[in-house]
């Protein structure tokens, strides 16, 4: 497969700050998902890291960059409805 060289000038970019501080530096952090082993068909629970961004300042997740949110919020209504 051929790569393309696709240059992006930082003038042409939108800046993404932290919904909290306002702060525009973020660190790599993961969230664990622990998945049951009667979903998986394995001898064990599995742990599914899902990794994500967080603000350097105040340790903040923005919800965009939430992949979990949505998640949890279905396992709460799951759980409210049961």
């Amino acid at each position: 497969m051929k790569q393309q060289n696709i240059q992006i000038d930082p003038n042409n970019t939108t800046a993404i700050t932290c919904d909290e501080c306002g702060s525009d530096k973020f660190r790599p952090i993961f969230f664990l998902r622990k998945v049951s082993r009667f979903i998986t068909g394995e001898a064990d629970d599995r742990i599914i890291p899902i990794d994500t961004l967080a603000c350097l300042k105040c340790d903040h997740v923005n919800d965009s960059m939430n992949a979990t949110k949505n998640l949890d919020n279905n396992q709460n209504k799951t759980k409210q409805n049961g």
